[in-house]
């Protein structure tokens, strides 16, 4: 997971992971038998420890407490890496794109556009609307690029 925080993708090699794990490459692919295989190890472990993090965030406070709770979370995430972990395993389609993704990323578009018109309708300046609208719309289309 550190060696994906650090580098996505690009820089997950059987060498980076070996280094960082203090062993040689041949324990790797004795335990693992290819990257491909590592790294969908990873992606799982990535995907599920983003979302356990999210839930507990979520689960433990309310209202504008949960949001803040989110937030935060979402920013350590951004901060050690593994925001960049989960969209370049998104963007390589290793993340599971079940139904239940599906679903969410339905739900991120309506949220994109209800926060989009909450903002006009209160009165957000419009370029500072339209530089979230715009960067919310580009993260979405990031992650979902390889459905």
């Amino acid at each position: 997971m550190q060696t994906l925080q650090r580098g996505g993708i690009e820089g997950f090699t059987l060498e980076a992971v070996a280094r960082r794990a203090g062993v040689v490459k041949g324990l790797i692919l004795y335990h693992y038998a290819s990257r491909a295989r590592l790294l969908r190890a990873a992606a799982s472990q990535v995907a599920t420890a983003r979302a356990t993090a999210l839930e507990r965030a979520l689960s433990g406070a309310s209202g504008a407490e949960g949001l803040d709770a989110c937030w935060e979370e979402l920013r350590r995430q951004a901060q050690d890496g593994t925001a960049r972990a989960w969209l370049s395993l998104c963007a390589a389609g290793l993340i599971d794109r079940s139904d239940r993704n599906r679903e969410f990323e339905d739900a991120a578009r309506e949220s994109i556009l209800d926060g989009a018109t909450t903002a006009l309708a209160s009165g957000v300046p419009l370029a500072d609307a339209r530089d979230a609208y715009d960067a919310l719309w580009l993260a979405l289309l990031e992650v979902t690029a390889k459905d």
